[in-house]
């Protein structure tokens, strides 16, 4: 028996025919079993061009993904959390949130925003200013921004409202 010899990429290009249009390099190296790299080396020798439609992950999904996605942002969630949840980069999360969400809000800012008016419910039932930081769990530096914030000081020995200057 003869044996068969083995086709170059090029001749196996050649065989899918007007189909190569429609595939992208990627697509394409992956239907013939070779590197996208060699493909690219290909290109200018083939007949019909690969196509170069590229098709971002975030404009695939469906817009009730988003609006999930969009919801766990604003509830304080960082993208790369979301992303991890989602099984996809930062950067696609934050564009999945573009399309339902104009305005995009970084989640540190609204994490800070839900801490104050935390902080400020707990004033408003009586607890002095530093109990409510130590039952939240806020840092020194924490502590310092809400104070400056609220228009609070620190008095050496507690929280009182600021002078006027």
């Amino acid at each position: 028996m003869k044996k068969q010899k083995e086709l170059t990429a090029l001749e196996k290009i050649e065989k899918l025919g007007r189909k190569v249009s429609q595939l992208t390099q990627a697509e394409l190296a992956r239907e013939i079993g070779c590197s996208r790299e060699r493909i690219r080396q290909l290109v200018p020798r083939m007949k019909l061009k690969p196509g170069r439609r590229v098709r971002a992950w975030h404009r695939t999904i469906p817009p009730r993904t988003c609006r999930e996605m969009a919801r766990f942002h604003d509830a304080g969630e960082s993208l790369a959390a979301i992303g991890k949840r989602f099984g996809v980069s930062d950067y696609h999360v934050r564009e999945a949130i573009r399309q339902v969400q104009p305005r995009l809000e970084p989640a540190g800012r609204i994490q800070r925003m839900c801490r104050l008016e935390t902080l400020r419910k707990l004033l408003k039932k009586g607890m002095t200013f530093e109990q409510a930081c130590s039952k939240l769990g806020f840092s020194a530096l924490q502590r310092r921004r809400y104070r400056k914030q609220l228009g609070l000081r620190w008095d050496g020995r507690k929280t009182v409202p600021a002078r006027r200057r």
